[in-house]
Formats: C-alpha cells, sequence, structure tokens
C-alpha cells in the first residue's frame, strides 16, 4: 500500500506539472502577463498536491482497525489491517490450535494384549479396562511395567482443582501429563514411585531424536533405564532386543493408532548392572514395553472456520511435528485435505525430495526450526494454489508480478502470508490472551491463536 501511495503521488505530481506548463503557455498565447500567469500555474500546483490523502489513508486504516477491534482484535500498527486483508495461506500447528491441547491417553497395548481407557480431561478419575473388565496393579504385571515407566520417564506435574480453577489441571507437556493420568487411573502413585526409584541419570526430548531417556536405581543397587518417544525411532535395532515379530506387531498397531488419529508412544526399559557412561550405553537392548494411545479431540469450531478461510480464498496449512497418519486423520477430519492427498514428511523438506513446496497441505514430523520453511520459499516464487477439494479461491498474481520486484526480493509479508499459532509461540494459549483470541498485528504479519480467530 505505501509502496502504491509513493507511486500515485509522482503520477499526481507529473500530471499537475505538465498541465500547469500547458495553462502557463496557453495564457502567454492569449497575450496574458508573463508574472500573472506564473502566479496561476504556481497556484494551480500548489492546489494540486492531495494534502488530505494521507488522512484519508489514515483514517481508512483506523476505521479498518476499529472494526477488528469490535470482534477482539487489537492492530498495534494501522497498516497491519492492509496486510490481514491480503492474507492467502495461513500455516497453522495442530495441538492447542486446531486442537483443544487436552491430551487423554485412551488406548494401551502391550505384547500380550491391549486396554481402553475411561475418563475425560486431567481428572485422574476412571478405569482401565482389559478383557471386559477393570485392571489393577497387580491383575496385569505388563500393563503396570508400562505405566510406570510412562510415569517415571516424565517431567509433567499435575495440578489438582483450586479455587482459580475447579478442574484438574496440568503444569508442562500436555502429552507426558495424559501419562502422568493414565497412571493414576491404575492406582500408581508417582511420589511413591520416585522415592522407590529416584532418577540419577537422563537425556531429555529431543526434536531430533524424538525420544527421551531416564535411569532411575533400584532398590538392589541395579539401575533401570527408561525410554519414550515416536514408534518410528524406537521400534527399531538396535535400540530394542525384542524379536523381529514383536517389532513387527508393535509397528503394526501403531500405525493403525495413528491412522485412527491418536498420537502414538512406544515405552521401553532395561535393567542395567553399573550407570551407564553414555547415551550409546543407555539407549541400546532395550525391552519393548508397549504402546499409549493419546487423543488431542479437534476444537468445535475448527472445521468451521477452515471451510471459511477457504471460501474466503485463503489456504490453511498444516505443519505439526506428529505423526504423518495422525497428521492426515486430523487434516482430513477438518476438511484442509481429501483423504487421497499427500502428506508431506519433515524429511523430504530438508532432503529437497519435495519439487513444489506449494503443493503440499499437510507437513508432518517437521522440528521447529523447519515449520517456517513451507510457507517462506525464497527459492520458489510461486504463489500457493488452492487444494482441488476447496473452493476456487480469487485470482491472485505471483509476488513479483504484483510488486514488480525480483522474487527474491518478495518477503512473506509483501506476498500477504500469515503465519499462525505456534509457529511464533510455543504457547499459543499465552499469545492469545495478549491478543484477546483474534489476529494480532506485528510488522505486517499476522499471528493467531485458535481457528476461531482467523479472518474470515
Amino acid at each position: 500500500m505505501q509502496r502504491r501511495l509513493v507511486g500515485l503521488g509522482r503520477v499526481l505530481a507529473g500530471v499537475a506539472v505538465a498541465l500547469c506548463a500547458v495553462v502557463l503557455a496557453l495564457g502567454l498565447l492569449r497575450g496574458q502577463p508573463l508574472e500573472l500567469m506564473v502566479v496561476t500555474a504556481i497556484s494551480l500546483v500548489v492546489a494540486a498536491v492531495p494534502e488530505s490523502l494521507p488522512a484519508v489513508v489514515t483514517l481508512s486504516l483506523a476505521l479498518g482497525a476499529r472494526r477488528m477491534a469490535a470482534r477482539h482484535a487489537i492492530i498495534r500498527r494501522l497498516p497491519a489491517v492492509e496486510t490481514l486483508g491480503s492474507v492467502t495461506v495461513i500455516a497453522t500447528d495442530k495441538t492447542g490450535t486446531l486442537t483443544q491441547g487436552r491430551m487423554v491417553a485412551q488406548r494401551l497395548w502391550t505384547p500380550s494384549g491391549e486396554a481402553t481407557l475411561t475418563g475425560s480431561g486431567y481428572a485422574p478419575h476412571g478405569d482401565i479396562v482389559g478383557h471386559g473388565r477393570p485392571l489393577t496393579e497387580d491383575s496385569d504385571h505388563e500393563l503396570a511395567e508400562l505405566l510406570r515407566a510412562a510415569v517415571l520417564c516424565n517431567d509433567a506435574t499435575l495440578r489438582p482443582p483450586g479455587e482459580d480453577d475447579p478442574e484438574w489441571g496440568a503444569l508442562g507437556d500436555p502429552t507426558e501429563a495424559a501419562l502422568l493420568v493414565a497412571g493414576a487411573k491404575l492406582g500408581l502413585d508417582r511420589s511413591v514411585l520416585e522415592q522407590a526409584m529416584p532418577r540419577v541419570a537422563e537425556l531429555p526430548f529431543d526434536s531430533g531424536r524424538k525420544r527421551m531417556t531416564t535411569v532411575h536405581r533400584l532398590p538392589g543397587g541395579r539401575f533401570q533405564v527408561l525410554c519414550k518417544g515416536a514408534p518410528e525411532v524406537l521400534l527399531r535395532r538396535p535400540l530394542l532386543r525384542d524379536d523381529a515379530d514383536t517389532i513387527a506387531a508393535a509397528t503394526g498397531r501403531a500405525d493403525e493408532l495413528a491412522r485412527d488419529g491418536y498420537r502414538v508412544l512406544a515405552l521401553a526399559a532395561a535393567d542395567r548392572v553399573a550407570l551407564p557412561a553414555g547415551a550409546d550405553e543407555l539407549e541400546v537392548d532395550l525391552s519393548l514395553l508397549g504402546l499409549v494411545a493419546i487423543l488431542d479431540p479437534p476444537r468445535e469450531a475448527a472445521a468451521a472456520t477452515v471451510a471459511a478461510c477457504q471460501q474466503a480464498g485463503i489456504t490453511p496449512v498444516l505443519i505439526t511435528g506428529d505423526h504423518p497418519s495422525t497428521a492426515r486423520a486430523t487434516a482430513v477430519r477438518l476438511g484442509i485435505i481429501s483423504p487421497s492427498d499427500e502428506v508431506v514428511v519433515g524429511q523430504q523438506l530438508r532432503d529437497g525430495a519435495i519439487p513444489a513446496v506449494t503443493d503440499g497441505r499437510v507437513f508432518a514430523r517437521t522440528t521447529p526450526a523447519a515449520r517456517p520453511d513451507p510457507v517462506g520459499q525464497p527459492h520458489d516464487p510461486r504463489p500457493w494454489r488452492a487444494s482441488p477439494s476447496a473452493p476456487s479461491p480469487p485470482s491472485r498474481t505471483s509476488c513479483a508480478a504484483r510488486h514488480g520486484r525480483p522474487p527474491r526480493a518478495c518477503s512473506a509479508a509483501a506476498c500477504g502470508r500469515a503465519f499462525c499459532g505456534s509457529l511464533v509461540s510455543s504457547q499459543p494459549s499465552r499469545l492469545g490472551s495478549a491478543c484477546g483470541r483474534r489476529p494480532l498485528g506485528v510488522r505486517g504479519r499476522a499471528w493467531c491463536s485458535s481457528p476461531s480467530a482467523w479472518p474470515s
């Protein structure tokens, strides 16, 4: 907009000077005094200057900001109103943005059987049902070992109800909080477990390794290594010493749960005589304990908001660190892609195996550092294309053609693209409280905390 105003000013100045020169020449040809015609020409030039144009533009932007403020959107800089109006792509995280961010463990799998969990939220109330009857710590030892590892290899904390919040809450990662709730439903007390098996070493979770490992001292002086992580990382040799049939069965069941929309974690353990010296000795020859399937239900308004964005010509793009099957299930359920569309994996982005990044609508197993890559591609000036299943958006020219600049000089903001949710903040809820759960314009980009905040 600012560049267009500069161009408009130059055109108006050139036209005004040319017309004033014509008036001066015509007056002199008709015999008018030179001084009179010079004063007249200068007066016409001064009168042609659009002095009120900046005020009119500012007033227009202010009215737009007022309309957005009425919808609980706070604009810090007025030009952000124009940027929001030209948004063509919304790149969003899944957890906490499209979904409720309240993880609930619902399925458990061990090599000897499966179980389901009842209850909702972070309240440690409910049962674990297997073979048609409630299970306890004494009735199923394999299940108890699985949940004991999930509780010990954990950094989250459950917050009991208080005066400010009458419901159970979680401090830390929601996925780990769901594991604590599952352990409590079996009757496992974390404080008792930590007192009997204190943690003496750990390898924290890393988005590159996709797993977390802790070491605990056993009462007899030995040590136990506990590891939890993504199934595609953990269910392989040499991390596991299980036979090929067990690993294949666990891999197949993990894929089935992921296709149903669950976030799946695998857990393994091993006893050691002495404290391992390094990571290479920690994460090797482990025994598979089982799988935990965690569900994060979509927000009620997510599907309707995605459809409204598509009708407005805005392309929603899902970028998440979850398993490709989990990301696909959520995206299909919300209408971002059709069941036949492909899901791009983060490794394909890193290897440059995707010929046209703008063809993707769902990007799975992406690291935080690589999440902006699908949106801002300096080497790919082609605009994002609407999904075949989405309504046809209004016709738009490419960034370079629209602004008359080289493709590499066109930033994401200049192309009218927006970043959303955890692409900017790892805690979208805090960002939402800062912007009133509506888009927050900052330096020409738009950030929002929930689908209900997307521009419509």
